[in-house]
């Protein structure tokens, strides 16, 4: 059953990883895309064994998370850098000081 379990695991992750580099494309640094792709390959070949050794499956599949989990950080830092000035426009901040801020800027945010 372990072994059904993490082969069922890797094939997920394996999944997850083809799809996310997929959809962040570019937004991926070269250099996380260049550890990332080996050991994808690595697990996507030892997931297609027909009896992988579980122990070194789990090892692989937690490097490989390891990994995506980067790519997920460097991905959203590089999109919430470049994407805060358009978003924070015309947005309270969070956390209800909207009524303090406008009265230190002068700006009417409530219209009142």
């Amino acid at each position: 059953k372990d072994a059904v379990e993490t082969k069922n695991n890797a094939e997920s992750l394996v999944y997850q990883t083809e799809k996310q580099l997929k959809d962040l494309g570019d937004k991926v640094p070269a250099d996380l895309k260049a550890t990332i792709d080996p050991k994808l390959a690595a697990l996507k070949e030892k997931v297609g064994e027909s009896e992988p050794d579980v122990e070194l499956l789990k090892t692989m599949t937690k490097d490989l998370q390891e990994e995506l989990m980067k790519v997920g950080q460097a991905a959203y830092a590089n999109t919430g850098a470049a994407g805060a000035a358009p978003a924070g426009e015309g947005a309270a901040p969070p956390g209800g000081d909207a009524k303090a801020k406008a009265k230190d800027d002068v700006i009417d945010v409530d219209g009142q």
